[in-house]
């Protein structure tokens, strides 16, 4: 007989979906550019509850992932934006994009209806995003007629096909780095948070981080004598900068799982084995290739795909250019945000610092920031090009490979934490990553339990207010738990 238990989860996940959409919808004043109505939290937490809920109680044995991940975002794709008014932004720039009116000279708030909704701080800037996610822009509006409703559905297609993308690569993935490919897909991939930010929010951050996934395998691929996977790799992770530029963080990452597919070893390659689990060798498409160490094979697996990478992304810019780099460009400073640097921003400007000023410092002070924080990480987990003889005397491989995986994650969390700007969707970056980690089970529930009340609370909160009223959830780690393997 069928157990019909699971489906009784599944069936509980989307009426919390659909909860959700009821509260939104109801909250028609919620197109205007104001604070949620306070009643809309007692749809949207008990909403998001009840899909964490059922999430949490499938769990990773449960067999269909895919089908109930294609009903649970069946809802929120036809749903208005959620959380975010980024959407009508996008729909704003495709509108230019179609007409032939460049996006980065025309101010985004001059686009037509959709021009219309764009957030108060970008109404008056241009375009923040490459060429290649502008022409993704316009064939969406031209789908579309540029009827701002179905142009807002239409931009979720992109999230739909980085879900597919992920879908196909995290499995993989998985396996060469050792890992459960169920727990993968799981926990990074059917994830509510994923579900809720990429096709909710219709975020191009989606597309952005399934391709990059995408390299991180390619990455692992050692044909050609090691080169293929860092050529085809480089290639993946150039569309990638094209839909956003933020992913040339996952850069750093791609060095690191390709170093260490090029080295010997055994267990995952993104981590340690588990206390009590045997090692086991990765899967074979990762194995050593004849001569990769030393410094200078490792510059050598820095430098060709980045060039591959750098030279992608320039001919996807030739559409429109590189005028994203415009100082007419809306800046993250502009905004309060989860970022603690954009409250230092509010605080100067309600001090009467020039906007201007504010939004050169902050940015100046985010750099630094950031380049400090990621190479304290590479210190403490990227690879090393040691020499046969240090590697030896060192405990190679696993001295000279790093830690790969968390060090992506490592990097991904600095530039979030210390950027101008941090928004709930960003985390989306790190989560199919630290699926692949090493991760306290207990520690992963409140982490998406907090990602996913986060963007109702901010509907209806300041965005530090909102944060302070996750602290609760912080207790729920007190009690230690047994750390499992991702």
């Amino acid at each position: 007989p069928v157990n019909m238990r699971p489906w009784w989860w599944v069936a509980a996940g989307l009426l919390g979906a659909l909860f959700v959409l009821v509260g939104l919808n109801l909250d028609l004043f919620g197109l205007l550019e104001r604070p949620a109505a306070g009643w809309v939290v007692a749809f949207t937490l008990p909403g998001y509850a009840l899909l964490l809920l059922a999430w949490w109680r499938l769990g990773p044995g449960w067999e269909r992932p895919r089908l109930t991940a294609a009903l649970w975002g069946l809802p929120l794709f036809l749903a208005l934006p959620m959380h975010s008014r980024d959407a009508y932004a996008y729909a704003a720039a495709g509108w230019h994009a179609a007409r032939g009116v460049d996006p980065y000279r025309v101010p985004l708030g001059e686009a037509g209806q959709p021009g219309l909704l764009v957030g108060a701080h970008w109404t008056g800037t241009t375009s923040v995003y490459p060429s290649l996610q502008l022409d993704v822009f316009a064939v969406l509006s031209r789908l579309t007629g540029g009827d701002l409703f179905w142009t807002t559905v239409a931009l979720r297609l992109p999230s739909v096909a980085a879900l597919a993308i992920l879908a196909l690569v995290l499995p993989a993935l998985a396996r060469r780095m050792g890992v459960d490919e169920r727990w993968a897909l799981w926990a990074g991939w059917v994830n509510p948070v994923l579900l809720v930010q990429w096709i909710g929010g219709a975020h191009n951050d989606a597309l952005m981080v399934a391709l990059a996934m995408a390299a991180l395998l390619a990455a692992t691929d050692v044909g050609w004598r090691g080169w293929r996977g860092l050529v085809v790799g480089g290639v993946l992770l150039g569309l990638a900068m094209g839909i956003k530029q933020s992913a040339a963080l996952f850069g750093l990452g791609l060095v690191a799982v390709a170093w260490a597919a090029r080295l010997p070893g055994y267990g995952p390659v993104g981590a340690p084995p588990a206390e009590g689990r045997d090692a086991r060798p990765v899967e074979p498409a990762a194995t050593l290739v004849p001569g990769w160490s030393g410094w200078p094979r490792l510059a050598a697996a820095a430098v060709v795909p980045g060039a591959v990478t750098v030279g992608v992304f320039l001919l996807t810019s030739l559409s429109w250019g590189l005028g994203w780099r415009n100082p007419t460009a809306g800046s993250p400073a502009e905004a309060v945000s989860l970022a603690p640097l954009s409250w230092a921003a509010a605080g100067l400007r309600a001090a009467g610092v020039a906007g201007e000023t504010v939004n050169a410092l902050v940015t100046a002070v985010s750099a630094v920031l950031i380049v400090t924080g990621i190479a304290w990480v590479w210190v403490r987990l990227g690879p090393r090009g040691l020499s046969t003889r240090a590697a030896a005397s060192r405990g190679a491989p696993l001295e000279e490979r790093g830690d790969p995986l968390p060090f992506l994650a490592a990097v991904l969390a600095v530039a979030c934490v210390a950027g101008p700007a941090l928004q709930p969707w960003y985390a989306t970056w790190l989560i199919p990553v630290v699926a692949l980690c090493v991760v306290p089970r207990r520690a992963w529930l409140v982490g998406v339990a907090a990602l996913l009340l986060l963007p109702a609370l901010q509907d209806v909160l300041p965005p530090p207010l909102a944060l302070l009223a996750l602290a609760p959830l912080a207790f729920a780690l007190r009690r230690p738990r047994a750390q499992i393997s991702a």
